[in-house]
């Protein structure tokens, strides 16, 4: 096993696709090269290089997010052989909150032969590592299909490995225990879903632990902030190359904040998390959204009108998710968009019930605020000019008043390292209040200075 470990800005894109390429260079023709990701976006980043190196990505180079990779590998071809179940459709619909209504939804997707989005790692641990419930049968038909396997797959490459959850984690030890190559590169200190394992894989295997500590991004001057904050064989250097850069306070008390926002011509502008005067409204919620009330429709009309094909259904139920969903936002009124769309539901109140709550699923409120964007949805951006607002959450581990290896902490190290030339501090109302100017300006200068 290899884990690379490269902080912002170092190039991983760069360096992940050039291993692929010398790995397909020394590889038996008859072996498959797979690099594996975790969004579509790296994947097309990757699928990028690689068409830049050979013109066409070879047959035998198989690039794919990891649940692309785990379907179509492990739990397509063997699920049914150790389960007797099979799945024959993907579900991204956004999951009840509460934990037994959210285990009812995934029983019904399953028992409809959908696996949902959020099953993959676990369902893939059960064909490839074990289940509770194993017996001699499944153990022996667990091994077979790790041997064929691994006599095929000349390497695993996993992009982006902070993001590996406990089941990937236990695969990848399992990959590793087998024989089979893997080499990872991540950067623990941008995990935003906390789910810790690449540092876990660190402590576990030291030894295969390799450091990139350059940064082709950030000017040394924000590089000096954000060092501060982590372990010190993680700390960062700015390439020589790299411009003298600018990094600026300004206290949102002193300032009328729409204005300073909308003519900073900032090219990110980011907050930990949404509050009454910054919303963070994101594209993601929408498209769950859809997906929710698609599947709803579907499944109800399916019941209702089942003399109509099922081709005839599908459309329909998409035609009226898309058309719902944008009357809601123009006019907030659940029960009039119901009834002028999908009458046919009068009467069934179980129907009804699960309409209304997908139609309300993220409602915003009508309130004014201004746009900004997450932390977590500008991970792995850059800007010239960047807008970072610090609030309560993330100023105590800026001042190192708390220093736990958290998604917080890490949501801060994302934060400080987007600029490529200026990034602004933008101190909410209560930061100040809470620290202060004088320490504030005080701290952060020392940062600056390396003297913290």
């Amino acid at each position: 096993m290899e884990i690379n470990i490269a902080g912002a800005g170092a190039g991983k894109t760069t360096k992940m696709s050039d291993k692929i390429i010398a790995c397909y260079n020394t590889t038996e023709n008859y072996k498959n090269i797979y690099c594996i990701t975790f969004t579509n976006n790296a994947v097309s980043c990757i699928d990028k290089k690689l068409r830049e190196h050979f013109g066409i990505i070879p047959d035998r180079i198989i690039v794919s997010t990891i649940h692309s990779f785990l379907y179509q590998e492990f739990i397509k071809p063997y699920y049914y052989l150790l389960f007797s179940g099979s799945f024959d459709k993907i579900s991204t619909i956004k999951l009840p909150d509460n934990s037994k209504y959210k285990n009812v939804k995934l029983k019904e997707l399953n028992d409809s032969k959908m696996l949902h989005i959020s099953q993959f790692s676990q369902i893939a641990k059960w064909v490839l590592v074990k289940k509770t419930t194993d017996r001699k049968r499944e153990r022996e038909i667990r091994k077979n299909i790790l041997n064929v396997f691994s006599k095929y797959c000349a390497k695993i490459f996993i992009d982006e490995a902070q993001d590996i959850d406990e089941n990937v984690q236990e695969i990848i030890q399992m990959f590793d225990s087998e024989g089979i190559a893997i080499e990872m590169m991540g950067d623990p200190k941008q995990d935003l879903k906390g789910f810790n394992c690449l540092r876990t894989l660190i402590e576990l295997y030291p030894q295969d632990v390799k450091y990139l500590n350059e940064c082709h991004r950030c000017p040394q001057i924000h590089l000096n902030i954000s060092n501060c904050i982590i372990p010190i064989e993680e700390q960062q250097i700015a390439d020589e190359s790299i411009v003298e850069g600018e990094c600026q306070i300004v206290f949102e008390s002193k300032i009328e904040i729409e204005e300073f926002i909308n003519k900073g011509k900032f090219d990110l502008k980011y907050i930990s998390e949404k509050s009454n005067i910054y919303d963070t409204h994101e594209n993601k919620e929408n498209t769950e959204k859809f997906a929710t009330l698609y599947y709803e429709l579907r499944k109800i009309m399916l019941e209702i009108f089942s003399v109509r094909s099922e081709l005839t259904i599908n459309k329909a139920a998409y035609y009226y998710a898309g058309k719902m969903i944008k009357e809601y936002a123009e006019n907030g009124d659940a029960n009039k968009v119901i009834w002028n769309n999908i009458s046919f539901i009068r009467g069934n109140k179980a129907y009804y019930a699960r309409i209304i709550n997908t139609l309300k699923i993220s409602q915003q409120e009508k309130v004014k605020s201004i746009r900004v964007d997450s932390i977590d949805g500008i991970k792995g951006q850059e800007g010239n000019n960047c807008l970072f607002i610090l609030t309560t959450d993330l100023a105590a581990y800026l001042f190192r008043q708390k220093v736990e290896e958290n998604k917080i902490k890490n949501k801060l190290y994302v934060a400080l390292t987007r600029s490529m030339n200026k990034l602004t501090f933008l101190i909410t109302k209560t930061v100040e209040d809470k620290y202060g100017k004088d320490y504030i300006c005080d701290e952060i200068a020392k940062m600056k200075n390396k003297e913290a």
